[in-house]
């Protein structure tokens, strides 16, 4: 229904949803994805790999979507 396609759900942005978004704005791959509990707030982790082999790490706030 409605509520599937809506991303921002009422405890925030899934990892899927930060992955998507992470990919479309860095124009790279997410090659690791993991959630964490950080002092009492969920943050997603993405390890991104760039078309040129850079790596590098991005860290998104679950509750609002905010990069971190």
């Amino acid at each position: 229904g409605l509520l599937e396609r809506i991303p921002l759900t009422p405890e925030g942005i899934s990892l899927d949803e930060a992955v998507n978004r992470a990919e479309r704005k860095y124009r790279a791959r997410v090659i690791r994805a993991e959630t964490r509990e950080s002092n009492g707030r969920r943050v997603h982790q993405l390890r991104l790999l760039s078309d040129d082999g850079r790596v590098w790490t991005v860290r998104i706030d679950a509750a609002n979507g905010e990069e971190l």
